[in-house]
């Protein structure tokens, strides 16, 4: 048996790398890459996340709020109504009272409970502002009404009424404000546009509120 114990010269020792060296250090980097690829999609998907569904519960937030003062628009409204028909009552011997008045109360209340928005709202109750506005002027132009303890109460509590439904308009349209603000802010306006999430409707001064009501009542004489 012969046994080769040559050695290769000098400058003639295989080029082929060990295994697990050039090769592996290449492997490595690669998965290291691929790894840092992987975890800035799931950041990103991460952020997407949080953007659509954290805007969207915020809009859900802030649209409650429009409801919640919404509701409370409607109660003022209600208890405004409630005491037209004892002022009613008690001037219906001192000026000429429509015959369906009590029908208009009763439809103005069905249009407070269904109305969608400030302007169904504001035109459920034109008749009844009207009457109000008139019986107004009759209470001041007549001593009777005047001195009467029930129909001062009645006012007093229907301007307290009146005061309080100027407050929560207000009130509401601050919220209404707020959400419409919010949706149209970007990002957020992508992420209503795919809820569904679009702008609320103000209170505003109906057509002609700038110009003084002029008033004719025919006083029962």
């Amino acid at each position: 048996m012969v046994i080769n114990n040559q050695t290769p010269p000098q400058g003639q020792q295989s080029s082929t790398p060990p295994r697990g060296q050039g090769g592996g250090r290449k492997l490595s980097m690669g998965c290291i890459g691929g790894v840092i690829a992987v975890v800035i999609v799931l950041i990103l998907i991460i952020i997407a996340v949080w953007v659509i569904f954290g805007g969207r519960n915020k809009m859900v937030t802030k649209e409650l709020e429009v409801d919640k003062s919404w509701a409370q628009v409607q109660n003022v409204y209600q208890r405004r109504l409630d005491l037209v028909p004892n002022l009613a009552n008690s001037a219906k011997g001192y000026m000429q009272l429509e015959k369906d008045i009590f029908m208009a109360i009763a439809e103005a209340r069905a249009g407070i409970q269904s109305a969608a928005s400030p302007s169904q709202l504001e035109t459920a109750n034109q008749g009844i502002i009207s009457f109000i506005r008139d019986l107004k002027v009759v209470v001041e132009d007549t001593p009777e009404l005047k001195a009467s303890e029930t129909v001062r109460d009645l006012m007093t509590q229907l301007e307290g009424t009146e005061n309080r439904v100027t407050v929560e308009r207000m009130r509401f349209n601050e919220a209404v404000q707020d959400y419409n603000t919010y949706i149209r802010l970007f990002p957020n306006n992508m992420v209503a546009g795919l809820f569904g999430f679009t702008p609320k409707e103000f209170f505003e001064a109906l057509p002609g509120a700038e110009t003084a009501p002029s008033v004719d009542l025919e006083l029962n004489k």
